[in-house]
């Protein structure tokens, strides 16, 4: 069987409950006249499907019986069809029912279908209404005008069904909702005590309350709440409602790593449901969690072949993958998780990573730099800019450079403004650094030497690279001879992109002092950048033997492990740099990345926790730390240093943003938005604000202010890409896939870059333009070496029936990754197709490779068959059915299988079972010829 991969298409913003699909069609109505009188009996006792069948029974002979509507709109409602609830109801309107009767159910079947707008239109309440049934109605009006954010006047219905009925509980549970997004638990707790206290078996505020301790970090409290509510005997609730607590219990045990609970739970989930997505992602998650990583990688396979589209399966598809160390597949996914989310700051970093294992570090720096404003090269050249003011002054002077303070000496006038400016750097406010620095006058050789590196410094951190350079090169060209001038210029040059240039300075520095340690660190840092590892490792060992306590190259040796996929040595580096300086920001963040990619935030969050206790006043290591517990999945627990960062750095946009991310997940919306308001303001062009913003505004239905915010990036040239890679995104979420390849397209003819190559060729493909492979084509015929794109290009031709020009692909692949199991396992099978003796070895190594994905399994026992080997080919084909029951091809070609070796019996029952699933597949004919054959001959019969 062939491995299903991704097809991005658009993201899916907004969180709302997911449908069942019930089956009312063919439920066997009995004969007889029916009853309303038996059927409201029915329906007040929780027997919905009866009470459905006796309104049917009643409409077979009159069909104008509105009464008899009414209860078939219920019973439809309260069976998990909210859609033929709506029509039934408009029938039970139509034939005479009261208003009054009819506003509830329909206002209730409008919410869950998001028509919110048209329920504030026609559920309404009138003076004739009996109070509980009006406050009913205001109690519905305030749920729809807070699903559309509009959250004043759901205050004001939420108070006046209150004045109607004080014990109405979806009113009580509203404004328990409401006290919740403005961050006020305790009223929040306060009104479903209300709630509970006025309808004790109202399952709407037990689900609640179960949200409310989920979201402060209470899962155990979480999980009790929800396994009260799923234990009521007859609850008040549509199978959307029990289905949405359902996965609230399976992911309030996931939070606590009752794993074996969970797959219980999440098993419920899945025979309720057998199509959706959710219960297969949250599987995946349990199996990646426990290590699991191919039958992870089959449940998500599963998942993407329903909803290719699920930005969560593609992000864990992409983590997985990496964690297996498949970095080609990782990247393929990650980049489709970024071609539409963004502002994924999680995902943006494991594909910098990935980037990174793959030996192109200029790609995975351009790709971080977004999330974080000191990637590992620009931390490194912060260190290197301080260290380099300190050369030419005191030991005094080296040491508090080296803790990032500004060298002074007691006597000198410009003390003050170097110690403000300091000041400001260190909060972040570079703007502010460069108006003071630019007030002192010149001075001394020792006072000099301090200004121009703070200066430059500043002009990178506020993006003006030319400046740096033209000040750094001023310095060298007055100090030819000064080794730190070289190095300053050189590492100026590095921030400009001018890696060729900053190579010349760098040797410069260290041929005028061959000591000069800065100097090696910096060849190190570009040895690194440029892929030469070898060369860096000697470089960086150099520096230890002069230094044996150099945590920087200590830090650089642990990234240039994680760079050659060794684990164990790069955190072994990180503990040695940081047991060498407590406070090596760099080292922590590396032990934290490395924590991550492996799947273990705990042990990030723990990794990142030790750091703010070594420097609490360290704004990058409150942030440091708030990321990682939003990357836990704590989400409650990141505000606080978060907040913190900010308050001691408030001018840095990564720790504002990551602030707001986090308010975004506790549901703060409005403190959200003011705070990225706030960054696009300080910098109209800071990328990740921008794009945070103005997905909100598309997910509070304000598509014209988001493209708005897209195309004010487009008229900076600095952002004028990303602009419109932006707008094309912002497209693709609203499914106006030709809108959004038309600005991806404008993107690429100023920057022809992969990831609006990716993004332009989903588009197309999505928009049913003719030949959207030609973007793919075009790129590999300048990037002939990209395996990720070319996988991509094989996918869209076995998708379209292009077995040849596939296979040509997928062996393009394997020339330069010739242990890629996905090409392995997609040529296999086309060669399997095409009858090509190659096949069986290839499906054999595959299987080798990775012998738990039941369908690689499948490819390598299809490929036993076609030569001639059924019986070794059974019982592989019993272990993949098995860990696929659902998946027809792998069923058919087990009775394939059966029925060559002899097992003539069990191959008909094995397509008697596949007949009655209904399953359409490719292969159905040769199934069905097959079931024919043995049927004639008794049992007898050959095979395929």
């Amino acid at each position: 069987m062939r491995l299903t991969k991704l097809n991005t298409g658009a993201v899916r913003h907004g969180l709302a409950l997911l449908c069942i699909s019930l089956l009312l069609v063919g439920c066997g109505l009995a004969k007889g006249r029916g009853s309303l009188d038996a059927g409201a009996k029915y329906q007040a006792n929780g027997e919905y499907r009866a009470a459905y069948i006796e309104a049917k029974k009643v409409l077979q002979r009159d069909s104008q019986n509105g009464n008899a509507w009414l209860l078939l709109g219920q019973a439809s409602l309260m069976l998990g069809d909210p859609a033929g609830a709506l029509g039934s109801l408009q029938k039970a309107k139509d034939n005479g029912v009261p208003k009054a009767r009819w506003v509830v159910p329909m206002g209730r079947a409008l919410l869950v279908t998001r028509q919110y707008d048209k329920l504030l239109v026609t559920v309404s309440s009138e003076k004739s209404f009996e109070r509980p049934v009006a406050a009913s109605v205001e109690a519905l009006r305030g749920d729809a005008h807070r699903a559309l954010t509009q959250n004043d006047q759901a205050l004001q219905s939420y108070k006046t069904a209150l004045t109607l009925d004080p014990r109405n509980p979806r009113a009580l549970v509203g404004l328990a909702t409401l006290a919740a997004i403005a961050n006020d638990p305790v009223s929040a707790d306060q009104y479903l005590q209300q709630a509970l206290a006025a309808s004790p078996e109202s399952p709407q505020a037990w689900v609640a309350k179960g949200d409310l301790a989920f979201e402060s970090g209470d899962f155990a409290g979480a999980e009790s709440d929800y396994q009260n509510v799923l234990g009521f005997k007859n609850p008040d609730w549509m199978p959307q409602e029990h289905f949405y607590a359902l996965t609230r219990l399976a992911n309030a045990q996931v939070q606590q790593n009752q794993l074996d609970k969970a797959l219980a739970s999440i098993k419920t989930l899945e025979e309720m449901t057998p199509q959706q997505p959710y219960p297969r992602y949250l599987h995946a998650v349990v199996l990646y969690k426990q290590g699991h990583f191919d039958d992870a990688i089959f449940q998500l396979q599963q998942l993407l072949k329903v909803s290719p589209d699920n930005p969560q399966a593609q992000m864990l598809t992409g983590a997985v993958n990496y964690a297996q160390g498949n970095y080609s597949q990782a990247e393929m996914y990650l980049s489709n998780v970024m071609g539409t989310d963004p502002k994924n700051v999680e995902a943006r970093k494991l594909l910098a990573l990935t980037l990174y294992r793959e030996g192109r570090s200029r790609q995975a720096l351009d790709m971080l730099r977004p999330a974080i404003p000191g990637t590992p090269s620009d931390t490194e050249l912060l260190a290197l800019l301080q260290r380099a003011s300190a050369e030419g002054t005191s030991g005094t002077a080296v040491s508090a450079a080296r803790s990032g303070v500004p060298a002074m000496e007691e006597s000198h006038p410009s003390d003050t403004r170097f110690a403000q400016a300091g000041k400001a750097l260190a909060g972040g406010n570079a703007f502010e650094a460069i108006r003071l620095l630019q007030k002192i006058p010149a001075g001394d050789a020792a006072s000099e030497a301090q200004r121009a590196p703070m200066l430059a410094m500043a002009y990178i951190r506020e993006n003006h690279p030319d400046e740096a350079v033209r000040t750094a090169a001023e310095y060298a060209r007055k100090n030819p001879q000064n080794s730190a001038a070289h190095l300053l210029y050189g590492t100026t040059l590095v921030a400009a992109g001018k890696r060729a240039e900053a190579r010349a300075q760098y040797l410069e520095a260290y041929k005028l002092d061959p000591k000069n340690i800065n100097a090696l660190l910096s060849l190190g840092s570009l040895d690194s950048l440029d892929g030469h590892y070898k060369d860096a490792v000697g470089r960086y060992e150099t520096v230890l033997k002069q230094d044996p306590q150099n945590a920087l190259a200590m830090t650089a040796l642990g990234r240039l492990a994680m760079a050659q996929n060794d684990k164990a040595q790069a955190a072994k580096w990180f503990r040695q740099a940081i047991k060498a300086a407590p406070k090596a920001g760099a080292a922590y963040v590396g032990l934290v990345l490395l924590y991550s990619e492996s799947g273990q935030f705990e042990e990030a969050a723990g990794t990142a926790r030790q750091f703010v206790d070594a420097a609490p006043d360290n704004p990058a290591a409150l942030n440091a730390f708030g990321a990682a517990e939003l990357n836990a999945g704590h989400h409650n627990e990141a505000l606080k240093p978060l907040q913190q960062a900010v308050n001691l750095a408030p001018q840095v946009p990564l720790y504002r943003t990551n602030l707001a991310r986090a308010q975004i997940l506790n549901n703060d919306i409005k403190t959200a938005a003011g705070n990225l308001d706030e960054v696009i303001k300080a910098d109209p062009g800071e990328l990740g604000a921008v794009t945070l913003r103005a997905f909100m505004k598309l997910h509070d239905h304000d598509p014209r202010g988001a493209i708005s915010m897209a195309q004010t990036l487009q008229k900076q040239p600095a952002t004028r890409v990303a602009g419109f890679s932006l707008e094309g995104d912002l497209y693709m979420a609203e499914k106006s896939w030709s809108k959004a390849a038309l600005a991806y397209q404008q993107g690429l003819k100023i920057d022809n870059v992969r990831p609006l190559v990716v993004k332009s060729f989903m588009a197309l493909s999505e928009s049913g333009a003719g030949q959207p492979d030609g973007v793919l084509r075009d790129w590999l015929a300048k990037h002939p070496d990209d395996a990720s794109m070319r996988l991509l290009l094989a996918q869209y031709y076995m998708g379209h029936a292009q077995n040849a020009p596939a296979a040509t692909q997928y062996e393009q692949v394997l020339k330069s990754y010739p242990t890629n199991v996905d090409a392995l396992n997609n040529l296999a099978w086309i060669y399997t197709e095409q009858h090509n003796p190659k096949a069986l070895a290839l499906a054999e190594q595959a299987y080798k490779l990775a012998p738990g994905p039941p369908g690689v399994a499948d490819t390598y026992a299809w490929a036993l068959i076609a030569d001639n080997q059924p019986k070794t080919a059974l019982p592989l084909l019993v272990n993949a059915a098995k860990a696929a029951p659902n998946v027809p091809t792998i069923q058919y070609h087990l009775a394939v299988a059966q029925a060559r070796t002899g097992d003539r019996a069990s191959a008909r029952t094995t397509l008697e079972t596949l007949q009655k699933s209904g399953a359409d597949f490719q292969d159905k004919p040769a199934a069905e010829k097959l079931y024919r054959a043995l049927s004639r001959a008794g049992g007898g019969g050959p095979g395929r």
